[in-house]
């Protein structure tokens, strides 16, 4: 029999794994009942999702499963002119159906320089894929490998390329240099900031100003404001990720300071080292304030060792914002326990009051 191999990621590297379904169907059934800790990759067809498919994903542990769906542009006359023939919308629905199971890991991605696309259409497309909520969305730029199509009507679209592996896209008739260096940058905004998965209340909060006419514009303001700060030509520490965001909502006034420095409070203690404090995020608690909530947290939790409670203060209620989008202004506290995985328990002041 064959030894055990335990790996952590595991890449199918078929590029469209589920063109025979009976076939991914199969595999996926024995990856779900013998993959046990192992994350599985696969490149995948979001219109060749069956009934049956997305039944047998529904059993699947969550985090075991990681698709990439190939988009490349909501545009479909841009879609003709490469030769696809699924649309959009048939890739919306099964990704939504798929989000509905909350227990597969999306990767969606579009494709800048393509035949006859334009900036402005790039931009709907980056904003209809943002729109279905991916966990990772990436910009990826068009590459003229040789032999392949694209390259052989090269001058029917007024395409540029560098001569130099990986032959990748410098502008054509209908997308300037200028412009691919704009979406350049947006794509390192969203990859440091969206596909990290560490800033989501943060994103979540400068969607729901009103300060930019769509997402994409949020990104281009930000990767502008990244941009002149020389961000892009050194390296920064990870702290400044964070406090980037406290500079650019005050240059743009985007909403409420004392509320987005809660959030970026929240963010930053959920993913980074709870022992030290930026001097930015600091909110003053007392040792006694500080014991009582740990001896309440551990009598509620069955927590025995006091050391693996970190405990924060906050002015506005993280919960209500993440869960309904409320803005409620409350003295509460978040507990990050590391128990061996950081934990968050969220508690109201008047939970204190009543023990």
């Amino acid at each position: 029999p064959a030894e055990p191999l335990f790996r952590s990621l595991v890449k199918f590297v078929d590029r469209t794994f589920n063109c025979n379904k009976a076939f991914a169907n199969a595999i996926w059934s024995y990856l779900i009942e013998n993959g046990e800790n192992t994350c599985f990759h696969f490149e995948v067809s979001a219109d060749l999702f069956s009934s049956e498919s997305i039944d047998i994903l529904s059993k699947a542990p969550s985090g075991m499963f990681q698709f990439e769906v190939g988009v490349q542009t909501t545009n479909n006359e841009i879609l003709r002119n490469i030769n696809r023939t699924i649309e959009f919308s048939t890739i919306k629905e099964k990704v939504l159906e798929l989000n509905k199971l909350k227990n597969i890991k999306q990767h969606l991605d579009l494709i800048a320089g393509l035949p006859g696309e334009d900036f402005n259409s790039f931009r709907k497309s980056f904003n209809e894929v943002y729109e279905i909520s991916p966990e990772e969305l990436q910009l990826g730029f068009l590459k003229l490998l040789k032999g392949s199509q694209m390259r052989e009507e090269s001058e029917k679209w007024g395409m540029v390329y560098s001569p130099y592996p990986p032959y990748e896209i410098l502008k054509t008739k209908n997308i300037s240099y200028d412009e691919l260096i704009i979406l350049k940058k947006i794509e390192h905004m969203v990859d440091k900031y969206l596909n990290s998965g560490k800033f989501y209340t943060i994103l979540n909060f400068f969607k729901k100003s009103n300060k930019f006419k769509d997402i994409f514009e949020f990104y281009y303001e930000l990767s502008k404001f990244y941009d002149g700060k020389g961000y892009f030509k050194r390296s920064i520490a990870s702290v400044d990720y964070y406090s980037l965001f406290v500079e650019f909502n005050d240059f743009i006034k985007a909403g409420d300071k004392e509320l987005l420095l809660d959030i970026i409070r929240y963010e930053y203690f959920s993913y980074n080292n709870t022992k030290w404090i930026p001097d930015f995020l600091r909110i003053e608690m007392s040792k006694a304030e500080e014991r009582n909530i740990k001896e309440y947290i551990m009598n509620k939790n069955s927590i025995d060792n006091i050391n693996k409670i970190s405990v924060f203060k906050f002015n506005h209620s993280i919960q209500s914002f993440i869960e309904c989008g409320e803005i409620k202004k409350t003295l509460n506290y978040i507990a990050f326990i590391n128990n061996p995985i950081k934990e968050r328990i969220f508690i109201q002041e008047n939970e204190l009051k009543v023990q």
